[in-house]
């Protein structure tokens, strides 16, 4: 490694190679990692193109080259991913959700085992939840990482459940663009009436993301309807292409397609359950989109009531009346996505965001 140039060579590694809001923030951070003249890489456990293979979670120390820094996003079993690393390896972690900390499960939500290390049978059937979170905890004992939240609420639950262990917070970022895109040439893409109003929902899984209440998007829009006849809704992420009950269903999508859609609504419903420092808030905020979710996990972190969207009930009723009043106010709409826009470009850009990181991996060069 060249030492006079402060060149780093940096491995992210995250669970799968293509999808993920940890894969895409491990993506991004190597990108401008790249642009400032480290030598940073991508490592992945499940291949997702043909002729690609993956890394298997206990064989991803022997990739290490020396002087090569290890920044761990997610794994298929942490247990076995932290214990292929040498105990005098400095690492960094970035927790995008609760795994490394629980038995399994990707947020405790009101779990009364969480406080207690977990159970065994677990509840939520997570296998050997209580040892499999034991073991964990001894792996990050041994190896002494440095933690990474993007929140501070599972800062503060990483902090509980490592005792002993510092957790910073550097929030997740996101290239951001240089105006709100236009939303009457989005509509005219998608055939759109100008002056309809639309809602959007989207998650992973569409109606089958347990964490995003995906099955509750029905109820809400069936709601949304009564009180807003005429409203055009959009569902992106499920499996496949449809329409139910006058919501029009889209499977997965690219980021592209995503942001045409987000260009051309008017709110973002997003009833999620749990969320740490969610990327989609963030694209929502990019579009000049509003969002009405509930202040649930670190999503208080990213919106501010009133101002850069709207912080609601997740009650199916209630949410609905949320984004009907919203719906109903074109100049609220106007003024909350350009507030949400401009704080986005000041809190949460990608650059901001490695700029954050950047000493970290200096202090862990250090110790090479």
């Amino acid at each position: 490694m060249p030492e006079q140039s402060g060149r780093l060579m940096i491995l992210h590694h995250a669970a799968m190679q293509k999808r993920g809001g940890a894969q895409r923030v491990a993506k991004i951070l190597r990108d401008r990692q790249q642009d400032m003249g480290h030598d940073a890489r991508m490592s992945f456990e499940i291949a997702e193109e043909d002729l690609m293979n993956g890394t298997p979670a206990e064989k991803f120390g022997d990739h290490l080259q020396p002087g090569q820094i290890p920044h761990l996003h997610a794994s298929t079993n942490w247990r076995k991913l932290l214990r292929s690393i040498p105990v005098n390896r400095p690492t960094l972690i970035t927790l995008h959700d609760c795994r490394l900390i629980t038995g399994g499960c990707p947020f405790p939500l009101d779990c009364k085992h969480f406080a207690k290390g977990c159970a065994d049978p677990c509840p939520r059937n997570f296998p050997s939840s209580e040892d499999n979170r034991r073991s964990k905890r001894e792996a990050i004992d041994a190896l002494k990482p440095t933690l990474v939240s993007p929140s501070r609420w599972l800062a503060k639950l990483a902090r509980e459940a490592l005792p002993g262990q510092k957790v910073r917070v550097i929030p997740n970022g996101i290239p951001w663009p240089e105006r709100v895109p236009d939303k009457q040439s989005a509509r005219a893409k998608l055939g759109i009436h100008p002056q309809a109003r639309v809602a959007l929902f989207a998650a992973h899984g569409g109606m089958k993301a347990a964490y995003k209440a995906g099955d509750a998007w029905p109820l809400i829009w069936r709601e949304l309807r009564k009180k807003l006849p005429g409203v055009v809704g959009f569902a992106a992420g499920g499996d496949t292409a449809g329409e139910h009950e006058g919501l029009k269903l889209w499977p997965y999508v690219d980021r592209e397609k995503l942001g045409l859609l987000m260009a051309a609504a008017d709110c973002l419903a997003y009833p999620t359950l749990a969320d740490n420092h969610s990327l989609l808030i963030l694209e929502a905020m990019a579009a000049g989109l509003p969002v009405a979710a509930p202040p649930v996990g670190g999503v208080p972190e990213q919106i501010q009531d009133g101002r850069t969207g709207i912080l609601c009930n997740a009650d199916p009723e209630a949410f609905a009346v949320a984004v009907a009043e919203l719906l109903q106010q074109p100049a609220r709409i106007r003024e909350i996505g350009h507030t949400a826009f401009d704080e986005g470009a000041k809190r949460f850009t990608d650059e901001r965001m490695a700029k954050q990181y950047a000493p970290l991996y200096q202090q862990n060069d250090s110790g090479l």
